[in-house]
């Protein structure tokens, strides 16, 4: 897994259309503990995660967002987050609109100041999803926050 840090402590789920003009304060707006979302005119929607300046690593099989709150280490923690997928214990938080590559950045960042170790590469298939959120235990002194992409058929 490949995790990525922030100072500040919000995520943004930024369009590969919109990365170089992306100023750092396009979230500002943003007060969610977990997950949130602004609109990007002309861009679409923008997915936020954070609160707290946790590390972050997405997993693409499972559309999800893993935010590691507290951990020795990453070990199980795939196979926990697959696991954890048919739990009936997610939070429905709001849906949302995506479609395409994103980058995954430190919303303070301004975008012509991130390199390739700043960011995480996201693709989404367009379409309409659920973001979901879930907090799970995969042992007695670990901790991880989850946001995951639900597709919503219409």
């Amino acid at each position: 897994m490949r995790w990525l840090e922030t100072d500040f402590g919000l995520y943004a789920l930024c369009p590969d259309s919109y990365v170089a003009d992306w100023d750092g304060t396009e979230a500002d707006a943003t007060a969610a503990d977990s997950a949130g979302k602004i609109v990007l005119p002309g861009h679409g929607d923008v997915l936020t995660l954070g609160g707290e300046p946790l590390p972050i690593a997405y997993l693409e099989n499972v559309m999800t967002f893993v935010r590691w709150v507290a951990a020795d280490d990453d070990q199980g923690l795939e196979q926990a987050v697959e696991a954890a997928v048919r739990s009936e214990d997610w939070q429905d938080l709001f849906e949302i609109t995506l479609e395409g590559g994103y980058t995954l950045l430190d919303s303070a960042m301004g975008g012509s100041d991130v390199s390739e170790s700043d960011v995480l590469r996201v693709d989404v298939p367009k379409g309409r999803y659920r973001v979901q959120s879930l907090l799970i235990a995969p042992s007695d002194d670990a901790e991880f926050q989850l946001d995951r992409l639900v597709s919503v058929i219409r």
